[in-house]
């Protein structure tokens, strides 16, 4: 699930809130803010459960565990 979350949350990140608002000045700046720490938060929880897939199968099965994960919500623990 927290695969899912981060991904989630990278691929929000990508929006670019603002522009859509019609936002400027300062108040784009804090959307640009915004985007960032959602692309960064998303990584950094993506990635910690990307490792453990990692360290749990090496890096041939990580994809396939992680794909897993994704596709059914599980955990990477509970994938294998």
């Amino acid at each position: 699930m927290k695969l899912r979350l981060g991904v989630t949350l990278w691929l929000l990140s990508w929006v670019p809130y603002g522009v859509i608002l019609g936002l400027s000045g300062a108040w784009l700046t804090m959307a640009w803010t915004v985007e960032i720490l959602l692309g960064v938060i998303g990584i950094a929880i993506a990635g910690r459960e990307f490792g453990q897939a990692v360290k749990r199968r090496g890096w041939k099965g990580a994809p396939g565990v992680a794909w897993q994960a994704m596709r059914h919500g599980s955990n990477v623990a509970a994938a294998d």
